[in-house]
């Protein structure tokens, strides 16, 4: 609807109505948003040169007043993309993680006997049958979807081809990001107890990831669309994708995106919570069922959104891995640990799966957000927040002296006159209220959900506007927040309110990031030994003549043996974190490394989905190392800390730092790797460590990586600094594999 200026003057009362409501509401602290605070000292802000942002600009008062919380999103955006750039953002990337589960949870927990924490007590056949409820709603939504346009009915995503344009375009900051929320799951450092419940979960990041094959990557499919109908747009992890000139400005599609990103960060704490954000975010968006159909009726390509209909289905596609997953993982606790330690993990699940559905991704197209009022319904809490409270009780309170003031005034919005909207006792019921704050919300210019800074609302409270004088700076500061709110933008009123949910005492980040052990926390960032000193580290060879085989014959030296094995499947993990990362013949080379060294199935030209999950023969290289530390006779390690304290070893320290940084060492890492198929190659002829059913396994292991690697090889030729550093990593992987071998008749 449309505010034009000759009726500003009869609707005067009523924003001096709208002022007032705030009256109650200054009397209570503004919250400010927790990321931006530690310890009662404001934060500084680690900048990206050339776009504004500058190096350790402290956060100004005005930036909270003003809105600014999409600008940061769109920040943290970039760097949690480039972590090894920008890895000083880790703990206020933590701080605002831990802001976003105490906002979801606590409108969650407003209505507490719906949704996923209904299930106050875990078991498997209430969570089947929770999804399945869920997913039939979804059906029947779906159903009646399609009987309106059956009926003719209008499309209810976007209307017009520029619509769509737009609605494409305002998604790509979380499609961009899509399997990012597993993108630091299955490292190394996972404790080798949870390594098949984190196994099952990496294979939906694999599948999103097109298990290898670029043409099934949904990053890069997205990107092929988005190509298709806007020629030149950037890429998502690209420093030009957050300039404002690509005006996306959807406040919740930015905090949805870096929720993704947030929550896959620390495995080693929020295991739990990813697995529950996998559990919702794989099942089935009515959102998904709609574009796909209305992106084919105006032209565009719907086989991106098509995909996930499919691949995402409950009976053997990701709807199904996850919830397996879950569901494997409470049991395994419950079975090791007991009840009690069972129900706290499925209260963390909980927080998981809330954080995914509290934050949704789908933008509403303008045209849609000035029209469309939110239906209310009677199984909805209902003011939605204390703050909702108070701006109804004001409403209703003004209501009464503000009778036929509103007469002259034409405006009109959600269906009603404002004279209308404040006649005696037109607040009175829960509906009448619910769905004036919605239409208030949804009326554009002057309300910009999750933009304080664009409403005009705001711009006439302030100077030379028509209303200066008629609020008071607190009461402008509050209607501010209450705007911003409206996007997704706003933060949680108890910033603790998290770790009472889960019942655990606070940890600040500031005790999180004190002492981490690389060796069982994610990620931990250090210096790395200077040029110089890496330098004389590496051979100095120009050159790849393949080392000569490693001699099935010697004698292991299983001090030097074992953490070298343990290890190095780090080297490669990181180069799959980031899904717009993973968009290249290279990366998907890497993809395929890692799953045959995982014991994930060979690729095929059809998803495995749920069989994955099933199979039985699933034994990767940390499987195979424990069946030799138990053939060996020693204690079988319970983590990667047991294995380097038991068999010291400053080459495993070297290799899970170096592996942090993949951009900067990626011919390094995969020299590295190359190397350590020698060592598969050897172990797998040795009859001394393995059963011959285990030799078989690694043989096929070390033949899908060499496969792999040699595409890998190929690509680095092409750039020689690149290509120097493969062979100089693999020279001194094998002369470190070589320490573990001895001749007998040197023993």
């Amino acid at each position: 609807m449309e505010w034009v200026d000759s009726a500003l003057t009869s609707s005067m009362a009523t924003f001096v109505i709208l002022f007032t409501i705030l009256t109650f509401i200054a009397h209570h602290k503004p919250y400010i948003p927790v990321y931006l605070y530690s310890k009662g000292k404001k934060q500084s802000l680690r900048g990206i040169e050339n776009y504004g942002i500058a190096k350790n600009v402290q956060v100004r008062e005005a930036d909270i007043n003003t809105g600014n919380s999409m600008e940061l999103h769109k920040e943290l955006y970039h760097k949690l993309q480039h972590l090894e750039q920008h890895h000083n953002v880790l703990p206020q990337a933590r701080d605002v993680l831990i802001s976003l589960f105490s906002e979801t949870l606590e409108r969650a927990s407003e209505s507490a006997d719906t949704g996923i924490l209904s299930i106050e007590h875990y078991s498997r056949e209430a969570l089947l049958n929770f999804q399945k409820k869920e997913d039939d709603v979804v059906m029947d939504l779906w159903e009646q979807y399609l009987s309106r346009r059956k009926a003719r009915g209008p499309r209810e995503m976007f209307s017009t081809k520029e619509e769509a344009i737009w609605w494409l375009k305002q998604s790509s900051p979380v499609k961009y990001v899509d399997g990012a929320w597993l993108g630091h799951i299955n490292k190394i450092t996972t404790p080798f107890g949870l390594r098949r419940v984190a196994k099952n979960a990496w294979q939906v990041l694999s599948e999103e990831l097109g298990d290898g094959d670029l043409e099934k990557n949904h990053v890069y499919l997205y990107r092929r669309l988005m190509e298709a109908v806007e020629p030149g747009f950037p890429a998502g992890d690209d420093i030009d994708f957050i300039d404002p000139r690509h005006q996306l400005n959807e406040p919740g599609v930015w905090k949805a995106a870096i929720a993704q990103l947030l929550i896959s960060l620390f495995p080693h704490h929020f295991l739990p919570e990813i697995i529950g954000f996998n559990m919702h975010y794989e099942a089935m968006a009515l959102e998904t069922l709609k574009v796909s159909k209305e992106l084919k009726e105006l032209g565009f390509d719907p086989y991106y959104f098509v995909l996930h209909i499919s691949i995402d289905n409950a009976d053997s596609g990701h709807t199904a891995i996850a919830l397996e997953t879950a569901m494997e993982y409470v049991e395994l606790i419950q079975k090791r640990d007991g009840d009690a330690a069972a129900k706290h993990t499925w209260r963390r699940i909980q927080a998981g799966y809330i954080l995914s559905k509290g934050l949704p991704t789908a933008p509403v197209c303008p045209r849609l957000r000035k029209t469309t009022v939110v239906p209310y319904s009677n199984k909805e809490i209902f003011p939605r927040n204390p703050l909702e409270v108070e701006v109804i009780r004001i409403f209703k309170a003004k209501a009464a002296v503000s009778q036929k003031i509103h007469c002259n005034s034409k405006i009109k919005f959600g269906g009603y006159t404002i004279a209308e909207w404040l006649a005696p006792n037109g607040l009175e019921s829960k509906q009448k209220q619910r769905k004036f704050l919605d239409a208030l919300s949804n009326t554009e210019p002057w309300v910009f959900k999750g933009d304080s800074s664009r409403s005009r609302l705001i711009k006439e409270l302030s100077w030379q506007g028509r209303m200066f004088g008629s609020f008071t700076q607190l009461e402008a500061y509050t209607l501010k927040q209450w705007i911003d709110s409206l996007g997704g933008g706003g933060n949680a009123l108890d910033p603790k309110f998290y770790w009472t949910f889960i019942n655990e005492p606070e940890i600040s980040s500031g005790q999180a990031f004190k002492n981490l052990d690389i060796r069982i926390h994610h990620p931990v960032f250090a210096q790395l030994p200077t040029n110089d000193t890496l330098a004389q580290l590496l051979p100095s060879t120009s050159h790849l003549p393949r080392a000569p085989r490693i001699d099935t014959s010697a004698i292991t030296k299983l001090d030097k043996f074992f953490p070298l094995w343990f290890t190095h499947p780090c080297l490669l993990e990181h180069f799959v974190c980031v899904p717009a990362q993973t968009t290249t013949p290279m990366a998907c080379s890497i993809i395929r490394v890692l799953r045959a060294q995982s014991g994930f199935s060979p690729e095929d030209a059809i998803v495995a989905g749920m069989d994955e999950v099933r199979r039985k023969e699933s034994i990767g290289l940390v499987d195979l190392g424990l069946d030799m530390v138990r053939s060996s006779g020693f204690t079988e390690p319970k983590c990667l800390k047991d294995v380097l304290e038991t068999w010291k070893s400053d080459f495993g320290l070297f290799m899970l730092h170096l592996c942090k940084r993949p951009i900067e060492n990626t011919g390094l890492l995969l020299g590295l790797a190359m190397a350590f198929v020698d060592l598969h190659d050897a172990v797998s002829l040795s009859s001394t460590l393995l059963s011959s059913d285990s030799r078989r396994l690694l043989h096929e292991i070390a033949k899908r990586e060499r496969n792999s690697l040699d595409l890998c090889l190929r690509d680095l030729e092409a750039t020689p600094p690149r290509f120097l550093d493969f062979c100089r990593g693999y020279h001194l992987g094998r002369a470190e594999i070589d320490k573990c071998f001895v001749q007998k008749n040197n023993s």
